[in-house]
């Protein structure tokens, strides 16, 4: 049995049951789970979601889960246990072959039958975000992303069940229960830096280079769609198996991005259909009544009690930063000069550093 997995709080549902419509219409045989970072209740229709099955995160039994919840805004916590879910869903069904895990807002364009035989030779697949290498401009210009954000997008990432699966969920588990925040350029960005040790770390692992898996925004440069013979075609010889719509706001239709990321000239144009189509499966999943639930973990109060705690912290850090820059500094400056004016100086920097 193949069980796919989404993770999504309740605004996102419509992404989800939309990503669950598109991957049984081509691999009708999959099960495909909601992992619901949220809590059911009066405030949705138990029919909305039939026939995916939900699964609240209270009920897999994370022993820190206090703790990732105080921790974490709400992108961080839906990365975090994904770990712990996979884990839950084999754990649960000893029959469950393999778990793969897609984003919500992925959309399924074909079957998935080359992945289901490679799963059968290895434990692990993941797909990077560009593997294009050249000098020009733009390539250097997604390289340089991918040194802050991941080299491989863990919007999907399949595995196979093995001890060495489990070996890694257990890896996977203890980093992310501590350390998925989203801070980029600090070394860490939620799950994907972690993600970079996964080929050194583990045995049986596949970089899935297949142009049509994991289409989105940041691989733009690399590949281009077209439409014949009833089918998506990537760089015109390769089917397309999935799409990533990150970031995408179909109330605000216009931009195919909403992280200000560099788009080829007249991309926009060229994609336009297949964006308008997946815009309108939001819109008759919901997607404008859902978007404006608020999660029962991460309430917005929450979320502004959070984030001034993080620029406060922030501040704080840049503070302590400057702190050690001027002492450093202060030291090679004094230490040739003569003792009585060395303790004259020290009493100033002490008086300049108090301040701070």
């Amino acid at each position: 049995m193949i069980t796919i997995l989404t993770l999504c709080s309740a605004n996102y549902l419509a992404q989800a049951k939309t990503l669950g419509d598109s991957l049984l219409l081509h691999n009708p045989s999959y099960k495909f789970v909601i992992g619901l970072v949220d809590r059911i209740d009066d405030k949705l229709d138990a029919s909305y979601w039939e026939p995916y099955e939900i699964i609240e995160l209270e009920q897999i039994g994370i022993p820190e889960l206090d703790k990732m919840i105080d921790r974490y805004n709400i992108v961080e916590l839906n990365t975090a246990v994904k770990p712990f879910y996979m884990e839950y869903l084999y754990q649960r069904d000893p029959n469950i072959e393999s778990v793969i895990y897609l984003d919500p807002d992925i959309f399924i364009y074909n079957d998935f039958k080359n992945l289901e035989n490679k799963l059968k030779l290895y434990n692990i697949i993941i797909t990077p975000h560009s593997f294009t290498m050249d000098n020009t401009d733009i390539n250097i210009y997604y390289e340089k992303i991918m040194l802050r954000t991941g080299l491989y997008n863990l919007g999907f990432i399949a595995t196979a069940r093995s001890e060495k699966t489990f070996e890694f969920l257990n890896w996977w588990k203890k980093r992310l229960e501590k350390y998925c925040f989203y801070q980029p350029g600090s070394g860490l960005f939620v799950d994907q830096i972690w993600g970079n040790f996964i080929p050194l770390y583990f045995e049986k692992v596949y970089i899935e280079k297949n142009p049509g898996y994991n289409v989105c925004y940041w691989n733009f440069f690399e590949r281009s769609l077209s439409y014949s013979d009833n089918q998506y075609w990537v760089n015109s010889e390769t089917k397309l198996t999935f799409f990533h719509f990150s970031g995408y706001n179909p109330l605000k239709s216009d931009k195919v991005a909403s992280r200000g990321y560099l788009i080829p000239e007249n991309f926009q144009e060229k994609v336009k259909p297949i964006y308008e189509n997946y815009r309108q499966k939001l819109l008759d999943n919901n997607y404008e009544n859902l978007i404006k639930l608020e999660c029962y973990f991460i309430t917005e109060q929450k979320r502004r009690k959070l984030e001034k705690a993080r620029q406060k912290e922030n501040r704080l850090t840049q503070g302590e930063k400057l702190n050690k820059n001027l002492k450093e500094n202060f030291k090679q400056l004094v230490s040739g000069l003569p003792n009585p004016m060395k303790k004259v100086l020290k009493k100033v920097n002490t008086l300049i550093l108090d301040s701070l």
